[in-house]
């Protein structure tokens, strides 16, 4: 039985910032078949497209479950928290979002404030954005990111709840 992660997230695919530090959270963080998990990324190009994306995340858990009846896909959907403490439509942003997530059966990630400042410890100019994660990447940081920055049960600046999520996924085992 085949699991397909189907990781919808905020940046555009030329920039692919986003995907890097997941990707490498879960390289990093967990083993798993390789012959047994797929990924999949959705790209959002700005965070208050995620409806719009729909038919794309559809046709991927489609085309997966198609291969093999045994197969299945989760969705996860992964949002900047930006200024939610501070900017009452930011709060509004997440909850609606979270709200869509919960109504599709999706899985809902959040970075705090946003996936450079839990990843690098500070916020990053749009125009840095893929040029910090590709050296982010190559200079094999990820080995310094506490994982308890990354199992938050609440937004603090610099936390995340994706290994909360990702833990609810059987065929993923956590490395000690």
């Amino acid at each position: 039985m085949g699991l397909q992660l189907v990781f919808v997230v905020e940046t555009n695919k030329k920039c692919n910032s986003d995907w890097i530090y997941i990707k490498d959270t879960v390289e990093h963080f967990y083993e798993y078949d390789r012959t047994q998990i797929k990924f999949s990324t959705v790209y959002m190009d700005g965070k208050g497209k995620y409806k719009s994306k729909e038919k794309q995340v559809a046709q991927f858990v489609r085309q997966y479950s198609a291969m093999s009846n045994a197969n299945h896909s989760k969705v996860l959907y992964c949002f900047d928290c930006d200024d939610y403490d501070s900017n009452p439509n930011d709060q509004k942003f997440l909850k609606e979002a979270k709200q869509y997530c919960d109504s599709k059966g999706y899985d809902f990630v959040w970075f705090c404030k946003d996936v450079e400042q839990v990843y690098i410890g500070k916020r990053v100019d749009d125009s840095q954005k893929k040029k910090e994660s590709v050296s982010f990447k190559a200079r094999k940081a990820i080995n310094k990111v506490d994982k308890l920055r990354l199992m938050a049960d609440s937004c603090r600046i610099g936390t995340s709840n994706i290994m909360r999520v990702l833990d609810c996924n059987k065929e993923l085992k956590r490395k000690n």
